[in-house]
């Protein structure tokens, strides 16, 4: 049975993979998974230790959004630690100057006007123009910003804001990766997760229809398809090289 780790993204709680867990159990699927709440922090590379340190050897760590940023790093630091990567919503660069000055200034009016403000503004953003007037998603994203809390947000802000650009080790990435881009991501594009799995050498890179950045809500069906044909690939790979 393949040991598969969630990385949650920025505001979001371990539950933001129900729906994937839901639909992985009802497809049978041989998955042990298993997912890691983020821990609060400034520094982003400790984030990305803390975590690395709670996940078995030939585990694939699936990340998304800011847990997207956290795998990779982990990938690249810890190498050989990984059976497979899978990214939804991700970016190898690190933020411009601009990115990183407004992640102080969202982190300001949430503190000003309150987590369930922020969480609303946010649904609007994070998520498909078809999915943006869902009541249960946008309640789920308010109730996961509130757990959450300003200071978390605040400390992941900053730690976001100074991540590293892993665009040039991007070559030294030598396990199975899939990034998964929802087509209609404005925060993560299509273009950023298509030029990181093409730096790669066995990365692949596919557009989800219809899909915002959070994915993982939107569209669970689609994303379990993906990673259980993913990890299908990765296991048959795996006793071929044992023969």
């Amino acid at each position: 049975m393949t040991t598969l780790v969630c990385l949650p993204g920025l505001l979001c709680e371990p539950e933001v993979f129900d729906p994937l867990r839901a639909v992985l159990e009802t497809q049978g699927a041989a998955v042990d998974m298993r997912v890691l709440a983020l821990p609060e922090g400034e520094d982003f590379d400790a984030l990305a230790r803390s975590l690395a340190a709670q996940i078995p050897d030939g585990a694939v760590l699936l990340g998304m959004s800011m847990g997207s940023y956290l795998a990779l790093r982990i990938a690249l630091t810890h190498p050989g630690k990984l059976a497979g990567l899978v990214l939804i919503g991700t970016n190898a660069a690190a933020d411009t100057p601009d990115a990183a000055a407004m992640r102080g200034k969202v982190a300001r009016w949430a503190a000003r006007e309150g987590m369930e403000a922020l969480a609303a503004s946010l649904a609007d953003t994070l998520v498909s123009p078809a999915r943006r007037s869902d009541p249960a998603l946008r309640a789920r994203m308010i109730r996961m910003a509130l757990a959450q809390g300003v200071a978390r947000f605040t400390a992941h802000q900053k730690a976001l804001a100074a991540r590293p650009d892993q665009r040039g080790d991007l070559g030294r990435l030598t396990c199975p990766l899939l990034v998964l881009c929802g087509s209609e991501d404005g925060v993560t594009p299509l273009e950023a997760g298509r030029a990181l799995a093409e730096a790669v050498p066995e990365g692949r890179c596919i557009a989800l229809p219809a899909t915002g950045h959070m994915a993982v809500l939107e569209a669970p069906q689609m994303v379990a398809g993906q990673v259980t044909d993913f990890l299908t690939r990765i296991a048959t790979n795996t006793k071929e090289d044992a023969r």
